[in-house]
Formats: structure tokens, sequence, C-alpha cells
């Protein structure tokens, strides 16, 4: 039926903390490109708020990267300078992206896919909008659109 806005908001916090406590990652969050809506956890350390301004200022390429990876692949890394890290990014219909900075995104891509489908059904409800793909078209009314990336440390 019809959930609060806030009690969904609470869910994908708390679907959003799963996702990273299962792929053991120090940091996640979910964005629509330019900004971040959801983190888990908040950022306290000084690495996790250079990871999030990073994010926030690479958006357009970053939401651009499932498309560029049916190519050539990227022009750019989009993540250089973040060598302590892979990176899980789980595109739902390329609306809105979860991020997971983890130890080992190809190991737990498979173990994080029941919660990420959790985590879509929760956004499809916060907002309606994310429903449409990224061109405005479609209305998804089962299941996402879930493009997923994994970006893996070089070396």
């Amino acid at each position: 039926m019809f959930e609060s806005r806030e009690r969904l908001a609470e869910d994908i916090r708390v679907l959003l903390d799963g996702v990273r406590a299962e792929a053991r990652g120090r940091y996640a969050c979910l964005m629509e490109p330019g900004r971040i809506v959801f983190e888990s956890p908040e950022p306290e350390a000084r690495e996790e708020w250079a990871l999030r301004r990073l994010l926030e200022e690479r958006s357009a390429a970053l939401f651009s990267l499932p498309g560029s990876m049916a190519g050539e692949g990227p022009a750019e890394d989009l993540f250089e300078g973040c060598e302590q890290d892979d990176f899980l990014l789980a595109f739902l219909n390329g609306r809105v992206a979860v991020v997971v900075a983890c130890p080992d995104a190809e190991g737990v891509r498979d173990a994080v896919m029941r919660p990420l489908r959790a985590l879509a059904d929760r956004l499809f409800r916060y907002n309606e909008t994310w429903r449409l793909d990224e061109k405005g078209h479609g209305f998804f009314l089962g299941s996402a659109r879930l493009d997923v990336v994994v970006v893996g440390r070089t070396g």
C-alpha cells in the first residue's frame, strides 16, 4: 500500500547499509547525477569526504560509464587516486547509482544482487521519476534495469 516517505527513506538507509556490509565496504552511497542522496556511513573521516567530493565532481562521467562500457570503454579513469578500493557500481534505470567502495567488488557482485533488487523496489516507491529511464522513456512497473559495473584496482 502507501508508505510514508520517511519510512521509505529509512528502508533505503537500512538496505544501503546492508549492501555495504555484505561487500565489507568502507563507504556506500546512492546518487543522482550531481548529488548524493543517501550514504553509509555518514562521512566522518577525511578519506570519505574526499571520496564523496570525487563522486560528486565526476558524476556526469560516472553516469555515462554503462554506455561507454558497451563501446570502447571510458575515456578516463574515473577513480584515479583511489587505489585502496575496488568499486561496485549499480545503475538503476540509468537514473540513480549505488556506489560501494570495497576491497573485492568482483567477489561480492553476486552476493549484493538480492539486496540491490530490494533497494530498487524501495527507490521506485520513494521517487516515482526513477521508474523512467535516463531519457525519460518507459515506465518500469516490475523490475528495474540494473547495470552493474565493477572497477578493480590495477596491479
